[in-house]
This record gives C-alpha cells, sequence and structure tokens, in this order.
C-alpha cells in the first residue's frame, strides 16, 4: 500500500512544481513518449497506445495495446458526445444532464513542460470550475494522468473530480469491495456478484433491458479493473473512505447503457472544499496488460484479481 500511493503522490507533486512555472508553447518539444499528428495526440508507453483529441476536451479517444483497442468507439462525433474518457466534477446533481461542453466538449489549450502534456479547458461560466489534465509516463504500458479542478467561482465550492471511461458492451469488470453496499440511484441495479470481497460484474446484454442499469459502491485498495477478449485495463488511484466521497455518490461506479452501446467505468476522488482562486488535483495512473494465455483459458477470479493486484 505504502508503495502504490507513494507513486502516486510523487507524480502529483511533480505535476504542482511544474504547474509554477511558465507553460511551454513549443510544441516542436513534444516529450519523447508523444506526437501530434492532425490535431491528435499520441502517447506511447511500452506496448500501450493512447489517442488524445485537445479539440474535444482533452479526451482519451483510442487506447490500444498492440493495436488491439480497449475503449468503445466514436458512436456519432457530431451528435453523441458519450464515447473516450472524460473527467466530470461530482456530485453530479451540481449539473445535472447534459454535461457541461465547455468542460466535456470543446477544445481545451495544450502546453508542454518536460515530460508531461497538459490540456487546459476554458472556464465555465455557469460553475466557474477550470479543468486540466495532464499526461505523463507512468512505467511500462502506464500513463499516469493527473486532473486538477480550478474554482474561478465567487464562492467556495465542495467538489469531486470522477474519472469517466466508455467501454465496449462486453467483458468484465471487478473491484476489492469496500464498507458500503451497493445502490443503484434512479436505474436498474446491475447483476454482480461478490467473490473473495471483490466485487465481480460480467457484462450480459440478456439483463440489460428496459432501462439503463447501474452500480455505486465504496471501493477498497485503491483500483478498479476491466477485462475482455484476454486484455486487461486498471485503474489505480487513492483509496478514500466513503466519508470522504461527495453526497449521495460513492468512489467506484459502474454504468451499461440500455441500448447496449457502453459501458461506463468510473471512479471518484475525494470531495474538496475549495475557495476562490483555488485548486484540488488527483491522480490515476492507467495500466494495460495482455493477459498471460493461463488465465486467458481460465479466467479465474482469484487468479485474475492476484494478477491485477501484482501490477501495483
Amino acid at each position: 500500500m505504502y508503495k502504490r500511493y507513494s507513486l502516486i503522490a510523487l507524480l502529483s507533486l511533480c505535476v504542482a512544481f511544474v504547474g509554477c512555472g511558465k507553460d511551454n508553447q513549443d510544441l516542436s518539444e513534444l516529450p519523447a513518449f508523444c506526437k501530434q499528428e492532425k490535431g491528435k495526440l499520441y502517447l506511447k508507453q511500452g506496448s500501450l497506445r493512447m489517442e488524445i483529441m485537445p479539440d474535444v476536451a482533452g479526451r482519451v479517444s483510442s487506447l490500444k495495446y498492440d493495436g488491439h483497442e480497449i475503449l468503445v468507439p466514436i458512436v456519432d462525433f457530431d451528435k453523441n458526445t458519450d464515447w473516450g474518457t472524460v473527467l466530470w466534477s461530482s456530485p453530479q446533481a451540481e449539473w445535472q444532464w447534459p454535461p457541461i461542453d465547455v468542460l466535456d466538449s470543446k477544445p481545451y489549450k495544450l502546453s508542454v513542460k518536460g515530460d508531461r502534456v497538459t490540456l487546459t479547458s476554458e472556464i465555465d461560466p455557469k460553475t466557474g470550475y477550470q479543468f486540466s489534465k495532464t499526461y505523463m509516463p507512468a512505467g511500462e504500458d502506464r500513463i499516469a494522468v493527473t486532473y486538477r479542478i480550478f474554482n474561478h467561482s465567487k464562492h467556495e465550492k465542495s467538489v469531486a473530480p470522477l474519472e469517466v471511461t466508455r467501454l465496449p458492451s462486453s467483458g468484465t469488470l471487478f473491484y476489492p469491495r469496500g464498507d458500503t453496499d451497493p445502490i443503484s440511484g434512479i436505474f436498474y441495479p446491475l447483476d454482480v456478484q461478490t467473490i473473495d470481497e471483490l466485487t465481480w460484474f460480467d457484462y450480459d446484454k440478456k439483463k440489460i433491458r428496459t432501462d439503463h442499469h447501474k452500480i455505486m459502491q465504496d471501493g477498497k485498495e485503491g483500483w478498479v479493473a476491466y477485462i475482455d477478449k484476454g486484455y486487461l485495463l486498471m485503474k489505480e488511484f487513492v483509496d478514500n473512505p466513503p466519508s470522504a466521497i461527495a453526497e449521495g455518490e460513492r468512489e467506484i461506479e459502474i454504468f451499461a447503457h440500455v441500448e447496449h452501446v457502453f459501458i461506463e467505468m468510473k471512479q471518484q476522488g475525494a470531495a474538496v472544499n475549495l475557495n476562490t482562486g483555488e485548486h484540488l488535483e488527483w491522480t490515476v495512473i492507467w495500466h494495460v496488460k495482455k493477459l498471460p494465455d493461463e488465465l486467458v483459458r481460465n479466467p479465474e477470479p482469484h487468479a485474475l484479481a492476484d494478477f491485477a493486484r501484482s501490477l501495483l
């Protein structure tokens, strides 16, 4: 536990230090793990390749391992924003639906400093929030993303960072079960199992009907994982107790679309009281791996959990 949290804390401190200086606007000086083509950024670490679209909220639009796509593809670029990975503010009750376009779909400004690339939104006039996303290498097949939420409103805000990743309607999600029972809000509950103190959700199209399905629950150990077609995506973050999470929310959430378009894997950090001009920081480390052949042939839950934990 100490080693994992130390890595996340160190990455956050590095970003905080970098942010004190003037942004480097010379994009010819992109770091070695990053290149820019036709308005997109491509980050590579080991066999992991991440595609980012600065003009669409700096969102992650593709995530591949040796050419295999992990994320759900863009459904309808002009009419639909439910694709890729985005940052939201929590609790969602503050802004309801749809997401705030300035933060969720409008262009972000790109800046470069050392081996880090940062994408920063404009200020949303309604909430006063401004988001930034800093991407940096974190080891083989790993990329770290440090999110910042700035409060530019005239009032104190209680806000938490929430990362939303859209995945194909297939596969399995799992995470260590925390201290709260699962809830589903206004949606149908997902059919999940508890195995070895982990919550498991196996996607079954026949069980997703009539309306969207959802589960919200506290986690433990600071990770949530997704496996599909022999590949694993795991998100690593600092674990927080239920008391630190925004009111009405939970640390981990899984959402299944009624039309079988995608699954959402969500996790969020602690709620922070921000005075005017203050900001919070939260780091998520993305791990992507191809499963060993024996786990592909026999995806036994205990062995899958051990493999996921071995990456931390």
